[in-house]
């Protein structure tokens, strides 16, 4: 597969066209788009636009509503049963790669535009280095174009929460008991290395530190969970989550139906929920919208460490970015689809699918024009600067292969924080549970033993 992954490369930075043992045996005249369900119709209005303009295309171009959550894995079953441009979270580029089911990107005028509008942030993660062959050494390749951000900031009920309360879990904690002994502050849709990034990723706030370290400089054995801030952070969540006015934990029933029957004052979550928050909180007039809260821990999350009580934490999360990439499925498709990618991941498009379905724009430096649109709705507004007022809280998911990906979500490190968070106690548990999960993201498997000194150094 690397070898196959090379040549194609190779090839296609040379001009040339080549058959692919992935390709379609029915070619067709048609470029499919698969982009999100919510964007499926804007998406198709401005391709028919295009088209318009740009009669001698040479294809009909068709936009498919689909889940971009899993996309990813759509393509790693079966890309040939996928759209021939996809719709994919950047942190699922690099097992894609892997597969070698996506092509990388060489228009020079659009790996020119992506580099001129993208905070470095992205271009860290949508880029890949390969090398070419014949003993030329590497060369960084593009493999995904960023057209929509995404992070997690705080959906709350103006009819319950003041703009002050908003600012802070205390804050909603408050609320909630004035609502009622058994009203939950918050909510969050899982436990998953997603969701509970809000507390793994939280920083110091008064001076935005953080000794977390989650594969920096996207190296493997650069990891580190151990830090005394983020077992104190831990305690934190473990003490709120049991809180009878505290978080909610994913249930039987659905977040939106809480929230809907007064169980529930908050929910953190992002623009892809917007609809459903708008739902969920009774409509524009009642749905506020702000960047996470801060909290601060006590003396008994503080017990055990040498972080001071009083510490006022800022709640964190991954800002990614959502990307088109190339199916390797057709490759006779591939200037034409760099076209057409280069046009709906501009500035102008993307602003316009901010105003028509609510896609925060991607490109750096888009909140001053964001509050230069005329007639854009004020609750929309409010979304897109909380998400990007996020962005000093976070990092982008830094999962550039299928391995790291893997390690991080899905061989058990969230189950051990849903563990303690349930069922932990002192703060030795504590240290154990960030032990056991800086292992799974270094190792790939659980710890075979747990050293009688924490922190400890996993080689």
């Amino acid at each position: 597969m690397r070898t196959k992954k090379l040549l194609i490369t190779a090839a296609l930075v040379a001009g040339m066209i080549i058959p692919l043992s992935s390709c379609s045996s029915k070619a067709s005249n048609v470029i499919t788009i698969w982009v999100g369900e919510e964007s499926a119709t804007f998406y198709q209005s401005v391709c028919d636009e295009f088209l318009k303009e740009n009669e001698d295309f040479g294809y009909g171009i068709k936009v498919i509503g689909s889940d971009s959550g899993t996309a990813g894995g759509a393509m790693t079953d079966d890309n040939t049963k996928c759209g021939d441009i996809i719709t994919i979270a950047h942190d699922n580029i690099g097992k894609l790669i892997d597969k070698n089911t996506i092509l990388p990107f060489v228009e020079e005028s659009l790996v020119a535009q992506v580099d001129a509008d993208n905070p470095q942030s992205f271009k860290d993660v949508i880029y890949y280095e390969n090398d070419i062959g014949d003993g030329k050494g590497t060369q960084k390749y593009l493999y995904g174009v960023p057209y929509i951000s995404q992070a997690l900031f705080l959906y709350y009920n103006k009819s319950k929460v003041t703009e002050a309360q908003a600012k802070t879990f205390e804050g909603l904690m408050a609320a909630a008991k004035t609502a009622g002994p058994t009203v939950k502050a918050f909510a969050v849709h899982g436990t998953d290395g997603y969701n509970y990034s809000f507390n793994l990723l939280a920083r110091k706030a008064d001076d935005n530190s953080t000794t977390l370290r989650l594969y920096q400089n996207f190296k493997k054995a650069n990891c580190y969970a151990q830090g005394d801030d983020e077992v104190a952070s831990l305690k934190w969540a473990r003490r709120v989550f049991n809180d009878p006015n505290g978080g909610l934990l994913p249930t039987d029933s659905s977040w939106s139906t809480v929230v809907k029957n007064g169980g529930c004052l908050s929910y953190i979550n992002g623009a892809w929920r917007y609809e459903e928050a708008l739902s969920a909180f009774g409509g524009k007039d009642n749905l506020g919208i702000t960047v996470l809260p801060t909290y601060v821990l006590n003396e008994s999350d503080v017990e055990g460490t040498e972080i001071a009580e009083g510490t006022v934490m800022q709640a964190g999360t991954f800002a990614d970015c959502k990307v088109f990439c190339l199916n390797s499925k057709d490759a006779s498709k591939y200037n034409a689809s760099q076209k057409i990618i280069k046009f709906l991941s501009s500035k102008a498009i993307q602003l316009r699918s901010f105003v028509g379905c609510g896609n925060v724009p991607s490109y750096d430096g888009c909140e001053k024009d964001l509050e230069n649109l005329e007639g854009v709705d004020a609750s929309l507004l409010s979304l897109a600067k909380a998400q990007i007022g996020m962005n000093k809280y976070s990092i982008a998911q830094p999962f550039i292969n299928g391995t790291l990906n893997t390690y991080y979500y899905s061989k058990k490190a969230p189950e051990e924080y849903a563990l303690y968070i349930t069922e932990g106690t002192d703060t030795r548990g504590a240290r154990e549970t960030l032990y056991k999960m800086q292992y799974l993201w270094q190792k790939g498997k659980a710890a075979p033993e747990i050293p009688d000194e924490l922190p400890a150094s996993i080689e």
